[in-house]
């Protein structure tokens, strides 16, 4: 019954700020997938930017998983390779979202079922999983919610969510 006790102890990374905050990380990442997908059920396919953000929100969860579970089993070196890793998936989506939002503002521009939607439909894990990873949206037809639009959330996400990880590569980088 005392090792079960041992891995809370006071000095456990359980206790870690980095590591509750790479937890909140992966945590706030399923909650907008699942928010994604609330978002397609009521009638709005993702268009090719989206499936990349959805990417990029899906590495972000695992690697903040892979963050927290180095961290409360005390393998440093592995936190901070994970941890990189996630915020390089949040660097990706942000630079989707990015350009998401920049078609938003001009109207004139689309990247429609273009060669990008092509080569995401053709890609294994759509056919795989079609109601996750299938783009047959416009990227100018976004929805608002309070008024603004769903690209410029989902960066908003990204921005946050990055930086939740951002502890836990310094830490990990002292011990």
């Amino acid at each position: 019954m005392n090792n079960t006790y041992t891995s809370l102890d006071k000095g456990s990374n359980l206790r870690s700020r980095a590591t509750w905050l790479t937890l909140v990380a992966a945590l706030g990442a399923a909650g907008i997938l699942a928010a994604a997908l609330w978002v397609q059920h009521l009638g709005n396919p993702p268009c090719p930017l989206c499936i990349l953000q959805r990417i990029g929100f899906l590495g972000l969860l695992a690697f903040a998983l892979a963050t927290s579970a180095a961290r409360i089993g005390k393998m440093p070196r592995t936190g901070r390779g994970t941890a990189a890793l996630g915020v390089l998936s949040g660097l990706f989506g942000l630079a989707a979202a990015a350009k998401h939002v920049w078609l938003v503002l001009h109207p004139g521009q689309t990247c429609g079922l273009d060669p990008l939607a092509v080569t995401i439909n053709h890609w294994p894990i759509t056919h795989w999983v079609p109601w996750m990873f299938q783009a047959d949206g416009f990227c100018a037809d976004v929805p608002y919610v309070f008024g603004i639009a769903l690209p410029l959330w989902s960066a908003l996400g990204f921005i946050v969510l990055t930086g939740l990880l951002l502890p836990a590569l310094r830490s990990s980088a002292r011990h």
